[in-house]
């Protein structure tokens, strides 16, 4: 598979996309950190941000201690370049890889649970910056943000600073109301786009063939979004506990296979959005 958005030398920036959830347990993170293995084991130049503040978990995938957390950035005492790990070699990447980790200790969280709007304003323009740095100055083809689900602050501002943004859900009526809101209150004032990616399917109720295009159009109707597949629950992936990057060590697993598919429709859709612009 061949990046769309690595075209060195050209005028072409490359994306930025937010993983987000309606909440917790739609296996978001996981989702968020194999699909950026995914495009750096394919080629592609990618940085990911941990904007999950209220239950920072990437450093259990990406293992490393950084110089500088992005609490430490968007409290404007370093820059974005000294937050960030390169675990390129360490993954064995054929493009490079890069995480940005949020502090996870206990005085760490509940301290920026106490920033107020003033500051959350501040953290929005050095996000907006952070985009302009990896970009232009690391060259990075994609950014992908991990965020907190709901409507805190942090996932605000990932979403205002993305491109296109990919709502994880779950097959329950809970988590599609609360999605459709999450929709209805954010992302139609932010004018973003979006897709809709279901996830930790029971198998039975995965169809197969023209079965499982007709449940994606007929949700896709629902949502008024696209639907960007269904991956079923496997319970190996579960009984993992977010310990294993599947598209990177195991990537015949039908885990990896369905993000890998993931990526390259990603890469269709957005490449027909900047064909279309």
């Amino acid at each position: 598979m061949t990046s769309t958005f690595t075209l060195r030398g050209s005028n072409i920036l490359g994306k930025t996309l937010t993983i987000h959830s309606y909440k917790g347990g739609t296996g978001k993170t996981s989702i968020a950190a194999n699909l950026a293995a995914s495009y750096a084991k394919n080629g592609s130049d990618v940085c990911i941000l941990d904007y999950d503040f209220r239950a920072p978990s990437m450093q259990v995938l990406f293992k490393g201690k950084p110089k500088n957390y992005l609490n430490d950035f968007l409290d404007e005492k370093c820059d974005i370049s000294d937050v960030l790990i390169d675990v390129t070699r360490k993954n064995k990447t054929k493009g490079k890889l890069l995480v940005g980790l949020t502090g996870h200790s206990t005085k760490t969280m509940r301290e920026i649970m106490t920033k107020d709007r003033k500051w959350e304003m501040k953290a929005l323009h050095l996000t907006l910056s952070a985009k302009a740095t990896l970009y232009k100055d690391l060259n990075v083809d994609y950014i992908i943000f991990d965020t907190s689900p709901g409507m805190h602050y942090s996932s605000i501002n990932a979403i205002a600073a993305s491109d296109f943004a990919l709502l994880v859900t779950k097959l329950d009526e809970f988590d599609f109301e609360g999605t459709k809101e999450l929709i209805n209150g954010i992302y139609d004032v932010l004018g973003r786009k979006t897709g809709i990616l279901l996830n930790k399917i029971p198998t039975m109720h995965v169809p197969i063939g023209d079965g499982q295009k007709k449940l994606e159009e007929k949700l896709g109707r629902s949502f008024n979004f696209p639907i960007f597949g269904m991956i079923p629950c496997y319970c190996d992936v579960q009984a993992d506990g977010g310990k294993t990057i599947y598209t990177l060590q195991k990537p015949n697993h039908p885990f990896s296979q369905s993000i890998e598919q993931l990526t390259e429709k990603l890469e269709d859709y957005l490449g027909k959005l900047d064909s279309s612009e």
